[in-house]
């Protein structure tokens, strides 16, 4: 098991949007799940899920906030906060909160496209911000906990363990090997990858943030 635990970009401002962020995400499970009642699921399940059969576009927004579970929870915000500081001190706080339900609606539109299952969680706008992350500091490196036989940590540079674990091997190759009907939306981490990328290079594009010499486009320039 590889997990993410912090990266060394450094944040001089206090990433205030991430932060209400995953204080959001968590209080909207503590009303729903933490001590559920009958109507309050009853609320959460019309109100906070994306149905996949009549979807409601309010629900793009409100899914983004709900969760399954602890641990669904608490996977998703550990991804927030490691690739989300960065990315929101980068952009500022509003366009990256922006930016976030952006990369969950287009998440949320793609999965209700090839799929009418229902659809809850933030991994949508969080894909979208990890591969915000890989554009805009793509030398970066992330410290990763492993738990095989031994627990430790190394160092990955951002875009083998973005591109080759998280989006490769996660929602590509071992999904083909995972038992049939198992609840985890593969199609919306990747079309959140794949709106995180294109958004993020079409800021650096039209300069609507600020380049650097350490970003993905600086270092196609000095590849070519």
């Amino acid at each position: 098991m590889f997990i993410p635990i912090r990266t060394e970009t450094s944040v001089r401002h206090a990433p205030i949007a991430n932060v209400a962020l995953v204080g959001l995400n968590i209080v909207v499970f503590l009303i729903f799940d933490f001590a559920p009642t009958g109507p309050l699921q009853a609320f959460k399940e019309q109100h906070f899920v994306l149905n996949g059969q009549h979807p409601a576009f309010y629900q793009l927004i409100t899914y983004q906030f709900a969760h399954a579970d602890v641990l669904h929870l608490v996977g998703n915000m550990l991804f927030l906060w490691v690739f989300g500081n960065g990315v929101n001190a980068k952009l500022g706080s509003i366009p990256y909160l922006l930016f976030y339900l952006a990369g969950g609606i287009f998440a949320g539109l793609a999965f209700n496209w090839v799929s009418d299952a229902s659809l809850l969680g933030a991994s949508g706008s969080i894909s979208a911000v990890t591969a915000a992350y890989l554009v805009l500091f793509p030398r970066s490196r992330v410290t990763v906990l492993y738990i095989f036989f031994f627990i430790g940590v190394i160092h990955v540079p951002a875009m083998l363990i973005i591109v080759l674990k998280i989006i490769l091997w996660d929602n590509i190759i071992a999904p083909q090997f995972a038992a049939a009907g198992t609840p985890v939306a593969h199609s919306a981490h990747l079309a959140g990858y794949l709106f995180g990328f294109l958004g993020a290079m079409i800021l650096l594009l039209t300069r609507a943030v600020k380049r650097d010499q350490y970003d993905l486009l600086a270092l196609f320039k000095r590849w070519n």
